[in-house]
């Protein structure tokens, strides 16, 4: 039999190392760890053992809590390495590409300066820009920090509240049980933070997590002072095998993790760690040398390993999976191994500091590196295609009307107006829409066009776009956009344009950002996501009603990333499905022949479907789904075939292939994502060519 000690514990130092390791392998998505994110949990319930044995050692040896002693170690022990990576992340977005595509990075660097990383994510605003970065696969380098954040939290609250718990309980037995109670109020609170405030409430923060650290605390109440049975090497091989079962069934998206279940991870991993202070095979096995060395430097692997994994990525580094791991863990073992011997040990183990110099170094270090911060990476750019200026051009909208007195639209002359450029001009092609896309007005003109009655992705070659003038006009066009966000970053150009021209149109936007119209299932951005309840409700409901009450003489469709992804629909949700497979292109068909019938039916004159341009999302050409031709051939073959039904009313607008010839379709500065318009440029496509052809369209010529 053994008394618990102080003394080093070469076993815990290999509990920290297979838990980091857990955490890296889930993060370089190797097979059979999806659920090692519970390393997190099990570091959390470490820590709490480990603290609040020195804080019992410390009040048994001394009859007191050095409460400002405690605060200097845990600064000189964290801060330094955790501030050095901040530092490096932002030098590097400073003076590197390598972080381009993460809009929140400032947010994030600050937010982890000032330990509340868990709560910035949590009340982040959900910019569209930051959505296209994951759907690039870009991360915030910095996104690890929420748990450093839990626990540095619970380091600034806990000696405190253990300096209360000795005054106000006479006894350890007392003591005891209040952090058992403590405990078990917080491990009822998870599940029910999860079913308020949801999943990610549940994951981020720090009351769905402190149970997870108190039964570690509440592990060294019970164990501390007492002789422990040698079974107990027991309890910790099948807490072992109980840990890892769950690293390799828990899911990674959903499942118990995010419904309030972690605290009974944090009671296994407890069994764990107390039943580690006996000799057994278990405890023999976690101390050999190589994973006691890990466990030693794991704070820092922990630290650098992210921004490493989000800096050297496929898109960047081109390796199969499992070579691209291995140079991930090289760089971040050496880095870690560096940052331990030449960095945090030495300040560590320095000079003995007083308190008061230890806590001005550590404010001034820290308001140091947020200067840093604030003056080298830019402030968060949002949703940049909704500047003030476009929010005033749409504003202004379609003029409400009752569409009973509602004068018809239709050119003051018949008379056919010449091409506005001879070295852009293209003969008309006048096929019927019936056999082919091209529809029989000069606004839809093609360079490359998708058949409608051949396969989708079969491609013939037409004429480049052009768009003669427009004559007067009766009364301004009523434009209504509909579409995701790259319908409303154009849009927003074809409303500045319509405010510059009052005569000739008027526009309103009613899309919804992250909607597209193939109808339900889930699509897959960087992980599987339910397709939202609000785009169906957009579609069936807000969309209608909007064209009813707006009666415009043209609604502009326009999708572009949502509905080339990866799918699976509910009823065969084991099957990825994509543009390229018939069931996907046939249910694809079906949502957009419904949604333009549906808004003819409430009241739209006429229905223009664009022809999108292809995304190079954040320039990388890292040939992701929603970069693939072959995918948006599918789209727009949709679309002709929409329009091949009602050539009348329904026609189809290559605005890509104008893209392409006039140079947008490389113009960084107009595509700022690779995705978006910039207002400006926005404002130059509807000026040059949009506006124009959505016009056109509405009168039918």
């Amino acid at each position: 039999m053994t008394r618990p000690r102080l003394a080093h514990q070469p076993a815990l130092d290999g509990v920290r190392a297979m838990s980091v390791l857990a955490v890296l392998l889930f993060h370089g998505e190797i097979a059979g760890f999806d659920g090692g994110y519970l390393g997190v949990s099990v570091f959390f319930t470490l820590s709490g053992f480990l603290i609040t044995t020195l804080l019992l050692a410390e009040r048994d040896g001394t009859g007191r809590i050095d409460v400002g002693g405690f605060y200097v170690r845990r600064a000189r022990r964290l801060l330094p390495a955790s501030i050095l990576c901040v530092v490096v992340v932002a030098v590097l977005a400073a003076t590197t590409n390598v972080f381009a595509a993460v809009d929140t990075l400032r947010r994030d660097l600050l937010g982890s300066l000032l330990q509340v990383a868990n709560w910035v994510f949590l009340a982040g605003d959900g910019s569209y820009q930051q959505l296209f970065a994951d759907a690039a696969g870009q991360a915030s380098p910095l996104d690890h920090y929420w748990s450093l954040a839990i626990e540095e939290q619970f380091y600034w609250l806990w000696p405190l509240a253990f300096l209360g718990l000795c005054r106000v309980a006479g006894s350890h037995r007392s003591r005891t049980i209040v952090v058992a109670a403590a405990t078990a109020i917080f491990a009822v609170a998870a599940p029910i933070i999860a079913a308020v405030w949801g999943p990610d409430a549940a994951y981020w923060a720090t009351p769905a997590r402190a149970a997870e650290i108190l039964v570690g605390a509440f592990a060294a109440f019970v164990v501390y002072g007492r002789v422990l049975s040698p079974r107990w090497s027991l309890v910790a091989a099948g807490s072992a095998v109980a840990l890892s079962v769950a690293v390799v069934t828990f899911p990674t998206v959903g499942g118990p993790a995010y419904s309030g279940a972690l605290p009974l991870v944090g009671a296994v991993s407890a069994l764990l760690v107390v039943g580690l202070q006996v000799p057994g095979p278990v405890r023999a096995a976690l101390s050999v040398a190589p994973l006691a060395w890990l466990g030693r430097i794991s704070y820092g692997v922990y630290l650098f390993h992210w921004p490493v994994f989000v800096a050297v990525d496929a898109p960047r580094v081109d390796l199969d999976p499992l070579p691209l791991f291995v140079l991930r863990m090289a760089i971040t073992l050496t880095l870690a191994q560096v940052s331990f011997v030449l960095f945090e040990e030495p300040i560590r183990r320095g000079a003995a500091w007083r308190p008061r110099i230890v806590a001005g170094a550590s404010l001034a270090s820290t308001a140091a590196a947020a200067a840093v911060v604030v003056a080298v990476v830019p402030a968060a750019a949002g949703d940049y295609w909704r500047d003030d200026l476009a929010a005033t051009a749409e504003a202004v909208g379609i003029e409400p009307v009752d569409a009973d007195g509602l004068a018809p639209l239709a050119l003051v002359t018949t008379t056919t107006a010449e091409p506005s450029s001879p070295t852009t001009a293209a003969p008309i092609d006048e096929t019927d829409p019936s056999e082919t896309a091209v529809a029989p007005d000069p606004s839809v003109a093609t360079s490359a066009v998708v058949s409608a009655t051949s396969s989708p992705a079969t491609v013939t070659a037409a004429p480049v776009p052009t768009v003669p003038p427009i004559p007067p006009l009766s009364r301004p066009t009523r434009v209504l956009v509909a579409g995701d966000s790259t319908a409303e970053a154009t849009g927003v150009g074809l409303a500045q344009w319509a405010l510059e021209r009052p005569d000739l149109a008027q526009v309103t936007l009613a899309t919804e950002p992250g909607c597209g119209f193939v109808r339900d299932g889930e699509f897959l951005v960087q992980e599987w996501t339910s397709v939202d309840p609000r785009c169906d409700r957009w579609l069936d409901q807000d969309l209608p009603a909007r064209v009813a009450e707006l009666r415009p003489d043209v609604v502009m469709l326009m999708t572009t990333s949502w509905d080339v992804l990866d799918r699976r629909w509910t009823d065969d949700d084991e099957v990825v499905r994509t543009p390229l497979d018939e069931p996907y292109a046939a249910r694809m068909r079906t949502d957009l022949a419904s949604v333009t019938q549906r808004l003819l039916d409430a009241g739209a004159g006429r229905i223009v479907w664009i022809r999108q341009p292809v995304p190079n999302v954040f320039w990388w050409s890292s040939g992701q789904a929603q970069e693939d031709p072959a995918r948006h051939a599918v789209l727009t073959g949709a679309m002709e075939l929409a329009a091949a039904a009602d050539p009348a009313r329904v026609r189809v607008v290559d605005l890509s292939a104008w893209l392409t010839a006039s140079g947008y379709d490389t113009d960084q500065d107009a595509r700022p994502d690779g995705v978006h318009w910039s207002p400006e440029a926005a404002t130059r496509i509807a000026g040059d060519f949009l506006g124009a052809a959505l016009v056109w369209a509405a009168v039918g010529s």
